[in-house]
């Protein structure tokens, strides 16, 4: 798990980067993803692309923080279908995105993702004795959440 959490936090700081990208040129859409139809990438379709990046981000930081809420767990795995349903339905369906290097590396990026996510959901239900401590780790009230700083999260680790 401490693996797949540094996986998603390493995503979500590189989606960090690419909305700032969206905002300060929104020409790379046109130049390494949308290559098949480049004038349809203009200002507005950069910012869209931009608040839709900054919200996967900011869900895949709060993942790799908060692991083993089931929520946060369950949306990101979510964010990861929804970029690999994209850009696959950009590339096959409407070819504004043919398979390049840039449409590859956010397909990769988002089907071993999402792989790793499914991979770690079921290895932790199939082991009854884990599901047990899972579900345990699971907070079901808002109130439950432990807020830990410092020395008390060495301590609890």
């Amino acid at each position: 798990m401490r693996s797949l959490q540094g996986w998603i936090f390493v995503v979500g700081l590189m989606a960090l980067g690419n909305t700032i990208s969206c905002y300060v040129d929104h020409s790379f859409l046109a130049s390494r993803l949308y290559t098949g139809a480049p004038e349809k990438a203009n200002d507005l379709a950069g910012r869209l692309f931009g608040i839709w990046t900054l919200v996967s981000a900011l869900l895949r930081l709060s993942c790799a923080i908060l692991i083993t809420n089931r929520a946060l767990f369950n949306l990101t795995l979510l964010s990861f279908v929804i970029a690999f349903a994209h850009f696959l339905s950009e590339a096959f369906i409407y070819k504004t995105a043919p398979l390049t290097v840039g449409v590859l590396t956010p397909m990769i990026v988002s089907g071993v993702s999402m792989l790793w996510m499914i991979l770690a959901y079921c290895f932790l239900a199939a082991d009854k004795r884990t599901n047990d401590a899972v579900k345990e780790n699971f907070p079901r009230r808002v109130e439950d959440i432990p807020l830990m700083r410092g020395k008390q999260r060495h301590k609890a680790e």
